[in-house]
């Protein structure tokens, strides 16, 4: 989610001075939020198709999982969206608790065709 680096030289980022021996932290996460590159950037849309964002890394970072996460992620959306019905929170998401990922760990939701649930899933 996080990084730290130490500048080694004085230089500028986006207008801030930044000096030799100050610490920077890129936040992955709020790059992801960036309102110059994603539209309603605080909104969760499964159907956004910029894949600018930073969730897998970037550069000698880039995780080495992520074709195979992106091909899992979007099989299990299109299994969802193909649902009838809806899907609705049943209780709080249990979030991972790590500086070097952002996830969820289990989201207890209700599966209802009409208004009867059918179905509940967790973890």
């Amino acid at each position: 989610m996080h990084f730290r680096r130490t500048a080694t030289t004085d230089t500028e980022l986006a207008g801030v001075p930044i000096t030799r021996g100050d610490k920077v932290v890129v936040w992955f996460t709020a790059a992801n939020r960036d309102p110059h590159v994603f539209p309603d950037p605080d909104r969760f849309d499964v159907t956004r198709d910029q894949v600018e964002h930073l969730s897998f890394g970037h550069g000698p970072h880039f995780c080495l999982g992520a074709h195979l996460a992106r091909v899992q992620l979007r099989a299990l959306f299109t299994a969802v969206l193909d649902l009838p019905g809806r899907l609705t929170p049943t209780g709080p998401p249990t979030r991972l608790r790590s500086n070097f990922q952002n996830g969820v760990k289990s989201l207890p939701v209700r599966h209802q065709l009409g208004s009867s649930p059918i179905q509940r899933w967790s973890d």
